[in-house]
């Protein structure tokens, strides 16, 4: 058992990073859907171990492309920059 495990995907869009799902240990939940015109997915899954330790701390990051156009995620990505989780 664990004493956290959150998770949240952020997902890149042409106006910038967009919240898509999380769930929080306090039991706020969010479905996953991703936003229409989605290029890039993120996602981040933290854990603390039942002690609390920040040596038990992981931390999980992901990246799926949602499109073949390595370009438009490029610009995206240089102009809004890497996502901001509140996980």
């Amino acid at each position: 058992m664990v004493a956290s495990n959150e998770w949240e995907t952020q997902y890149l869009t042409k106006d910038g990073w967009v919240t898509g799902g999380y769930k929080l240990d306090h039991g706020k939940k969010k479905e996953d859907i991703p936003p229409e015109g989605a290029v890039l997915r993120a996602y981040r899954k933290v854990t603390v171990g039942k002690l609390g330790a920040p040596s038990s701390m992981n931390v999980d990051e992901s990246q799926s492309e949602l499109t073949k156009d390595q370009d438009l995620i490029n610009t995206l990505l240089n102009k809004f920059g890497q996502p901001q989780f509140g996980v």
